[in-house]
């Protein structure tokens, strides 16, 4: 009898663990396709359409955390792609390569939600001008698309590279 007990209690315990992630390999797929269609929108010149407003929610909210907003900055999903779209129209671009991905937890359970962390390394251009710079996400995950992301960048150094370089 504790033989079967301590089977089944395992069984358990890797079945959710397997869920768990499971979930967590699909909601990073997601992400990854994301990114790469935000890098081509970025490096293809002919290319006028940003089709990525199905990969969020649409209460999606952007948390950004720049200096003087220790609380951070939200921004709603057709703002943040709007912002996007602009800086292509300013002809900047975001590339992002070199990432880190790591599953995310939930902070109360502390067990894994299916969320994604992500260290990343990007490069920003203005014209010729090339800035390169590392950030932070958390990205939550509802139903299979991207409810919430939280950004932590050096966004006034970004800033402050840019225009020295373009003085």
């Amino acid at each position: 009898m504790k033989k079967i007990l301590l089977t089944f209690f395992c069984a358990s315990i890797l079945f959710s663990c397997n869920t768990d992630t499971h979930e967590y390999e699909k909601n990073l797929d997601h992400y990854k396709r994301l990114i790469k269609d935000i890098n081509i929108y970025f490096i293809d010149s002919t290319q006028d359409t940003l089709a990525i407003s199905d990969y969020y929610t649409e209460n999606f909210i952007f948390y950004s955390y720049p200096v003087g907003h220790k609380k951070g900055i939200e921004t709603n999903k057709s703002d943040y792609i709007r912002n996007l779209k602009q800086m292509k129209q300013m002809n900047m671009s975001i590339n992002i390569g070199h990432s880190i991905y790591l599953p995310g937890i939930d902070k109360d359970s502390y067990k894994l939600d299916g969320s994604v962390r992500v260290y990343y390394g990007a490069t920003l251009s203005i014209d010729t001008s090339n800035v390169e710079f590392s950030g932070y996400q958390t990205v939550d995950f509802i139903d299979g698309k991207i409810l919430a992301i939280w950004e932590w960048a050096d966004y006034g150094g970004v800033s402050n590279q840019l225009n020295k370089l373009m003085k």
